[in-house]
């Protein structure tokens, strides 16, 4: 979301009185071009396209506004999910219109969805450079991971502890210190830090983790990439077509994940050559100017 107001448009951003999932505003947040407006006050609103994230929200956005999504104001419907309840046979929710394209964010999550008639775009993930601050001084991994207890094997927390067995793995994310009610050799869990100073944090740690076994390609590993460090994977979904070969190791193994874990952190000269790689990667195919560009096609589509 932050990317995407970064753009040249003018963004509405609804907020209600419980400011709940529904209706969260800006959270505090400074974006230049989003504007926060009251649900109550949105059909007063000039808006010339809507942005669709969760199937309720057709319903959502016709009662805000009084106007059929796809219909009467132009729609698009951004899917940031690996399909489910079945990875092949999960039929998407606007899979039936041909008037509200789904935008995916990953090429691996629109050939896994069915998507019936509506047409399709993939955007992938494109972020301001946050900078390259890796100095890998702390001979650790780090891994950022939201909800790891609630989301376990989705997000391959499971595997966390096995692999913590063979390098100390440091993790922030929402709800992390719920990993410390037991004791889980190896895994350190370090909360929800914001903003910069999680950057900063990460990038001291040797390594970068990723455990996700059914996720999209998750903006952490594209913001670690973006730091500099050298990424260990597990291979599954998008995984193994954004971190090249030369940017660390990409691998459904965990023997293989252990020992590359292993590898770099105890070789730090192979971790800082694999990091800039990793960032040099980063930069060529995560830019917020080729995201933004991407965006502007869609938005300037729909709205003609």
């Amino acid at each position: 979301m932050e990317s995407f107001v970064a753009g040249a448009h003018r963004y509405v951003v609804p907020v209600n009185a419980a400011a709940d999932a529904d209706g969260r505003g800006l959270a505090g947040r400074s974006w230049p071009h989003a504007d926060e407006v009251a649900v109550d006050n949105l059909r007063d609103e000039d808006i010339d396209l809507v942005v669709l994230q969760r199937p309720h929200e057709l319903e959502l956005a016709q009662r805000w506004l009084g106007r059929r999504p796809g219909v009467e104001v132009p729609a698009v419907y951004v899917e940031h999910n690996t399909p489910r309840p079945s990875p092949v046979d999960s039929v998407h929710p606007v899979a039936s219109r041909t008037d509200i394209p789904v935008v995916h964010v990953t090429d691996f999550n629109r050939l896994m969805w069915d998507n019936g008639a509506a047409p399709t775009h993939v955007i992938a993930h494109g972020i301001a450079d946050p900078g390259h601050f890796y100095t890998g001084d702390i001979p650790a991994a780090a891994s950022m991971i939201n909800e790891p207890l609630r989301r376990w094997r989705t997000v391959g927390t499971d595997l966390l502890i096995e692999l913590g067995a063979h390098v100390p793995i440091d993790v922030w994310g929402i709800d992390t210190f719920e990993l410390n009610r037991r004791e889980r050799k190896g895994v350190r869990a370090k909360g929800d830090v914001p903003g910069r100073r999680l950057m900063r944090q990460i990038a001291r740690r040797r390594i970068y983790l990723h455990t996700a076994r059914w996720t999209s390609l998750g903006l952490s590993l594209v913001e670690a990439m973006y730091l500099g460090m050298p990424v260990v994977a597990v291979a599954s979904t998008m995984a193994t077509a954004v971190v090249p070969e030369e940017a660390g190791v990409v691998s459904a193994d965990i023997e293989t994940l252990a020992r590359a874990l292993c590898e770099f952190v105890t070789e730090p000269s192979a971790a800082t050559l694999a990091g800039k790689a990793a960032r040099e990667f980063a930069i060529a195919h995560f830019s917020l100017d080729r995201f933004l560009a991407q965006w502007d096609e869609v938005i300037e589509e729909r709205c003609a």
